[in-house]
């Protein structure tokens, strides 16, 4: 019995033993869990606040992508496609002043009906060749027009401070250069949100814009229709298009064909309005003159004072004083001198005519080695186009698009195609791909 006793005694301690380690663990435990309970409550008030300051980033990178994102609107204009209406270059500055006033609101109408409204920054870039340019107009239109050209572009540049019309001089393609730089640099900038490009007369910029579409910029562009039809190659494109009324001339400037100078009876003195094919060698023989004049300059430098002959004179108040010939080069010359002219073909005279000046635009002006002074007529016009098409474009005999397209006034194939002489030689200056396809019958 005193041995059972002894065991059961001895049981109860070692139980009570446990117990109280089983106790001491559980303490620790509950205070482990306390501080961890405590320390997560750190942590969570720690990643509230980090929320907070990641929510308040994200608004702070969105408000910045927005703010470089920007609004800004570049518009890119060829002016020497791209003309302004001879109405308002006719008003000087203040039609300057208005067509930058009725451009920058159809693009912010257009901007604003398409896009939404925000606020939108508009900068306009207008390369031409201004002396170029007015001596075109001043052959196609009023006077004023050329005078008051200069008045407009200042009117032009003071519509806005960002608005600019700038001379890029009579280097060929100049103006093509500079706006294809512009096009590049400005659809790449993130603040960039439209270019507006008014080039659409001229196939020349088909390259630049299918390049730019390509590298993923066809969303920032937007096309400015000056001509009443685009340019086949930007049409299929297939870009937005804004048209603004009445802003720009809206077709190709042609210069009106110009009679020819009237040659003189010498028995009367009195003009003729033109020597036919019949009288020709009559005026040959009836002149004493022995050697004449072989160029048409030699002529205009002399003029000669004739009588006013209103029927034949298109400028209104012709007056006595009124020349085309002067007093030095005696009568017969002139008469001797227009008819050795008249028989002369066109591209025998020194200097010979300009083809780009009566067909299409020569940016060469004053500077050209080709004469612009002659007085052509229908027939002399047709026989420059028959023969134009007979040299080979440039443009297609090295392989590239014509930006002229089939209004272009030299040839895009040979006149002969594949039965040309020439080319079983290797000798026919028409070098270009297909242009001597017997299918191939279009420029």
């Amino acid at each position: 019995m005193t041995f059972f006793v002894t065991c059961s005694k001895g049981c109860l301690e070692q139980l009570s033993g446990e117990v109280q380690s089983l106790w001491s663990e559980h303490s620790l435990h509950l205070e482990t869990i306390r501080r961890l309970e405590s320390d997560l409550n750190v942590y969570k008030c720690a990643f509230n606040n980090v929320n907070t300051d990641l929510a308040t980033a994200h608004k702070e990178k969105e408000h910045l992508e927005t703010r470089l994102k920007g609004h800004r609107v570049v518009t890119l204009i060829d002016g020497d496609g791209a003309i302004f209406s001879k109405e308002l270059i006719a008003q000087g500055q203040a039609g300057g002043l208005l067509a930058g006033k009725q451009l920058s609101e159809s693009i912010f109408q257009h901007l604003s009906e398409q896009y939404g409204s925000h606020p939108y920054q508009l900068w306009v870039y207008v390369f031409l060749n201004k002396k170029g340019l007015m001596e075109t107009l001043g052959r196609i239109g009023p006077p004023s027009i050329k005078s008051s050209f200069e008045d407009f572009i200042t009117g032009f540049n003071q519509a806005s401070e960002r608005f600019s019309m700038l001379d890029v001089g009579n280097a060929k393609e100049a103006a093509d250069a500079k706006i294809k730089c512009h096009l590049e640099d400005d659809l790449r900038l993130p603040q960039t949100f439209k270019v507006i490009f008014a080039g659409c007369h001229d196939n020349g910029y088909v390259t630049s814009l299918r390049s730019q579409i390509t590298a993923g910029y066809k969303n920032k562009l937007i096309l400015l229709k000056s001509y009443r039809e685009m340019a086949s190659g930007i049409t299929e494109l297939d870009l937005p298009v804004l048209a603004i009324p009445d802003l720009f001339i809206p077709q190709k400037l042609v210069e009106p064909a110009s009679p020819r100078l009237p040659s003189y009876s010498s028995a009367t003195k009195a003009p003729l309005s033109v020597v036919k094919e019949t009288n020709k060698q009559q005026a040959l023989a009836n002149s004493q003159i022995v050697s004449p004049p072989a160029t048409y300059s030699a002529i205009a430098a002399n003029p000669y004072k004739r009588e006013p002959t209103p029927e034949l004179d298109s400028s209104e108040g012709s007056t006595s004083d009124e020349s085309i010939y002067g007093d030095d080069l005696p009568h017969d010359a002139v008469v001797a001198a227009m008819a050795f002219l008249i028989l002369q073909p066109l591209w025998k005279h020194n200097p010979p005519p300009c083809t780009l000046f009566y067909l299409a635009t020569c940016k060469h002006g004053t500077s050209c080695k080709y004469s612009h002074n002659y007085y052509l007529e229908a027939d002399d016009f047709e026989n420059m186009r028959t023969n134009a098409k007979k040299q080979p474009c440039p443009a297609v005999n090295r392989g590239e698009a014509c930006t002229w397209g089939e209004e272009c006034c030299y040839g895009h194939y040979c006149p002969a195609l594949s039965k040309c002489y020439f080319l079983k030689q290797g000798k026919c200056k028409f070098i270009g791909v297909n242009m001597h396809k017997d299918t191939k019958l279009s420029g």
